[in-house]
């Protein structure tokens, strides 16, 4: 690439973008490319340790002053775990939206918020939710795709009080997991959306698994940590033929000069069956 890449990635809830796309970050941050991470929602209510535990299993919930107060700490905790997660991976700038997550709607203070960043910050790539995923408008993570895709359209016009120049996207990734799992093929796909893109993130999925485990307050440390990347990430991985992959869906056919063919793809053409069988079972050793 003749300059660092501008990446942007934008989940609905703290744990999002390290759970969808923690090892393609973690490979552009190391090359140099900047990336920026945007988490629309305070995620308080979303597997939290003690609000949606602790108060799960109570006959009576706190008076309603005392649960915000509540809800504002753990918004405090999950967003430095955020940080942390980010630092893991070598990622540095993380903006928090602090949106209640108990209902997540495109409205249009949210669009035009996030327009704002896009132009200040003038990503070339999003990673985002899939706008349809889960069903739909009721789903979080959809709500959250529907967000960018009406931010990056307005980002790319003038908006009154916003002296920054419009601002185009180059191309938006939606993470497979949660949208597209399994299907890798056209004929998979049965005429619907599919994986076109695969990041091979065997050698930093540790580094994934260590932002994972300090996502404390999520519950996602630990052994759910190692079963979801095992299960999701070594199912995208077991479909491009390596250990571990994250799988991206995009939103455009790309043009390109000559037709584009991997390295990895040309080195596994040279293989045998049980090289790459050796290859993709490598599990990680953490």
């Amino acid at each position: 690439m003749p300059e660092p890449l501008r990446i942007l990635s934008i989940g609905a809830h703290p744990a999002d973008i390290f759970d969808q796309s923690g090892g393609t970050m973690a490979h552009h941050a190391a090359r140099g490319d900047r990336v920026s991470c945007v988490v629309l929602t305070h995620g308080a209510r979303v597997h939290d340790a003690v609000i949606s535990e602790r108060m799960f299993h109570l006959d009576r919930v706190p008076e309603a002053e005392a649960l915000k107060e509540m809800m504002r700490e753990r918004s405090d905790v999950k967003a430095e775990e955020a940080r942390v997660a980010c630092r893991i991976l070598g990622v540095e700038e993380v903006y928090f939206f602090g949106a209640d997550d108990g209902v997540l709607l495109p409205d249009e203070a949210t669009v035009r918020r996030l327009a704002v960043l896009l132009r200040e910050l003038r990503p070339e790539v999003i990673l985002t939710h899939f706008p349809t995923e889960g069903g739909g408008i009721w789903n979080p993570h959809a709500a959250t795709g529907q967000i960018v895709m009406l931010a990056a359209g307005l980002a790319g016009s003038v908006d009154p009080g916003d002296r920054n120049p419009p601002h185009r996207v180059a191309q938006v990734f939606y993470w497979g997991c949660g949208a597209a799992t399994v299907p890798n093929t056209v004929w998979e796909a049965r005429g619907g959306y599919y994986n076109d893109v695969f990041i091979d993130i065997t050698d930093v999925v540790e580094k994934k698994l260590a932002a994972l485990d300090a996502l404390v307050s999520q519950g996602y440390g630990g052994a759910y940590a190692r079963k979801r990347i095992e299960t999701s990430d070594g199912a995208f991985g077991s479909a491009c033929r390596t250990a571990y992959a994250e799988g991206f869906i995009t939103y455009k056919a790309e043009r390109h000069y000559y037709l584009p063919l991997s390295d990895f793809d040309r080195q596994l053409a040279r293989e045998s069956d049980h090289e790459m069988m050796a290859r993709y079972s490598y599990k990680m050793k953490t």
